[in-house]
């Protein structure tokens, strides 16, 4: 998903958003839908009261950390050890700060903590895991909850069915990418920015972290141009998605042709242990993917 900056701020606010890109079941359509249709009302609420893009970024996604419907938040999935674990990043498209913490186990939005240290970290500190995430937050301020608060029974069933599937690899669930979410904005002065949250991929070792809380990967924003991306996160960071999507922008490609572009070039030069090209979203120039 990508936004590009309007030639003046008379373009006006814009704000887009994703869930993830996966075949969601008939059963979780509804969820889904109730849960973007509550993020896009408050991410439009704050634009219309004047929010600054990074404020209305952030908040958008932490709507949809805390709905349960999304492999984020109190929706995350679970690793291997039937935990919760989170990586959340955002990006100010004007500044170019950024915030971001990953492997986070005791924060239902991790998201508003990336925030937080992308102001509190005066530039020196930018993104924080596990536990040194945890202190900060807790030193801000934030709630700390026990991990099991975090474990939504739908995640716990799905945990016990990939457990007895024989070849199971973490890869699998990209082929087809599911919930992560994501937001970029642009506020009515022009300006950019970009946030994305994720529970990782499914029965993940404890301590894998993704392209999502790393800037260039999982979430980009500049004067011209932000994104946010859902998939095989291993992917993402391998091909620096997000980052090299919005240079094209800048450097005059169309948005839509720069992430396909990119898209293209990441299905083709990386691949899992099956041989299938990497994902990111749903490209309709490239094939279907198989089913993992």
């Amino acid at each position: 998903m990508r936004l590009q900056s309007g030639s003046t701020a008379s373009a006006g606010p814009c704000l887009l958003i994703h869930g993830g890109a996966w075949a969601i079941p008939d059963a979780e359509v509804g969820a889904h839908r109730d849960g973007l249709r509550k993020a896009l009302d408050r991410g439009r609420a704050l634009l219309a009261d004047g929010a600054p893009a990074l404020d209305a970024a952030t908040e958008t996604v932490a709507a949809m950390e805390a709905h349960g419907a999304f492999d984020a938040g109190r929706g995350a999935v679970l690793t291997l050890d039937a935990t919760v674990e989170l990586d959340a990043g955002v990006m100010d498209g004007s500044t170019l700060r950024f915030g971001a913490v990953a492997a986070v186990r005791r924060l239902p939005q991790p998201v508003r903590v990336a925030r937080r240290l992308l102001d509190a970290g005066g530039g020196a500190v930018r993104l924080l895991a596990g536990e040194g995430a945890e202190a900060f937050a807790d030193a801000e301020g934030f709630t700390l909850v026990e991990n099991a608060a975090l474990v939504c029974a739908r995640e716990q069933e799905r945990y016990e069915r990939l457990r007895g599937e024989a070849g199971y690899h973490p890869s699998h669930p990209f082929l087809a990418p599911r919930g992560t979410v994501g937001c970029v904005v642009r506020d009515g002065a022009g300006r950019l920015a970009a946030a994305t949250s994720t529970g990782g991929t499914p029965l993940r070792p404890p301590g894998r972290i993704g392209d999502t809380p790393l800037p260039g990967c999982g979430f980009y924003a500049a004067a011209h141009a932000a994104a946010s991306a859902t998939g095989w996160g291993e992917a993402i960071a391998t091909v620096l998605l997000c980052g090299r999507a919005t240079d094209a922008v800048q450097a005059g490609a169309d948005p839509e042709a720069a992430a396909s572009r990119h898209l293209r070039r990441m299905y083709e030069q990386v691949r899992n242990r099956e041989g299938d090209g990497a994902t990111g979203g749903r490209d309709p120039q490239l094939r279907q993917p198989r089913s993992g």
